[in-house]
C-alpha cells in the first residue's frame, strides 16, 4: 500500500518545520496543481523523514559505549543497636561437605582375605569401620567397641541376638558367644563376641581374648580397621582387616 499525504500527517518528529509553511512553499512550486502539490509534498516528506532517522542512526554510531559502572563496596550500616554490620557474603561450600554428599562406593573385602575364604564363604558384609581409640587398646577393658550406630550393616541373626541376651550366673553380665577370627595377619583364632552395658544402653564388643589379637598383629591407637562379617554353613564368621594410615 502506497504512503499518502494524510498518513505522514500530523506531529511526527521526522518532519522538520512548521507543516503549513512547507506546504506554501510546495503550492508555488506546482504552480497550483493539486495533484503535482500531493506529489511533490509527499516526496518532501519522506525526504524529510528519511533524513531524520539517517540523523539518529548516525549519532547512535557515533556515541562512545558506556562502561559498565563498577559495583560500589557495600557500605556498613548500623541496626538498631548501633552496631555496624556487613551484608554475609555468599559462602562457597566446603569440599568435605561436597564429597559426603556423594554415596560412598560399596566396600570390597581385600583380596588376600577373600582367598582365604573362596569358596566357602558366604553373605560377606563389612560390620563397621573405625579408627581404633586409646580404650580400644587398653589391656584392663580388654575389647573392643563396635557402636550400634557406627554399624553399617546388623550382622546378628535373631537367634544370635537372642544368645547374646543370655547372662552369667551372677545375673549382671552377659555371656556372649564364642565367634571364628580372621586376624588382620590372616591366622584363625576366636574370639567372644559380647554385649556389654554402657549407661542405660548397650553396645557390642569383641572381648576376650582382644587384647592377644591386637599385639599379635600390632594393633596400636590411631590404626584404621575393618571389621567384616560372613557365614559358613550359616554360621557366623568374622574378619578384621587393618587398613593402611
Amino acid at each position: 500500500m502506497a504512503t499518502t499525504l494524510e498518513d505522514l500527517r500530523g506531529d511526527s518528529p521526522a518532519i522538520f518545520g512548521d507543516f503549513n509553511k512547507i506546504k506554501e512553499e510546495v503550492i508555488r512550486a506546482a504552480g497550483g496543481n493539486p495533484n503535482e502539490v500531493e506529489r511533490l509534498l509527499t516526496k518532501r516528506i519522506l525526504m524529510d523523514f528519511l533524513q531524520f532517522h539517517m540523523k539518529k542512526r548516525k549519532q547512535y554510531l557515533e556515541k562512545p559505549l558506556e562502561k559498565k559502572k563498577k559495583r560500589k563496596p557495600l557500605e556498613l550500616a548500623a541496626n538498631n543497636s548501633g552496631r555496624k554490620f556487613r551484608k554475609p557474603k555468599r559462602q562457597r561450600k566446603n569440599p568435605t561437605e561436597i564429597k559426603l554428599a556423594v554415596p560412598d562406593r560399596p566396600p570390597y573385602m581385600p583380596t588376600e582375605f577373600m582367598d582365604k575364604i573362596m569358596g566357602q564363604a558366604s553373605n560377606i558384609k563389612l560390620v563397621i569401620q573405625k579408627v581404633l581409640t586409646d580404650t580400644d587398646m587398653k589391656r584392663s577393658q580388654d575389647r573392643l567397641s563396635i557402636p550400634t550406630g557406627q554399624m553399617r550393616y546388623d550382622f546378628l541373626s535373631s537367634e544370635e541376638k537372642v544368645s547374646l541376651e543370655k547372662k552369667e550366673a551372677n545375673g549382671i553380665h552377659f555371656k556372649g558367644m564364642e565367634v571364628p577370627l580372621i586376624e588382620p595377619g590372616l591366622q584363625v583364632s576366636s574370639i567372644f563376641l559380647k554385649k556389654w552395658k554402657l549407661g542405660s544402653g548397650s553396645c557390642i564388643m569383641l572381648s576376650k581374648p582382644w587384647m592377644d589379637v591386637a599385639k599379635r598383629n600390632e594393633l596400636k591407637p590411631g590404626n584404621n580397621v575393618q571389621l567384616w562379617s560372613f557365614r559358613v554353613n550359616q554360621k557366623l564368621h568374622l574378619a578384621l582387616i587393618k587398613l593402611p594410615n
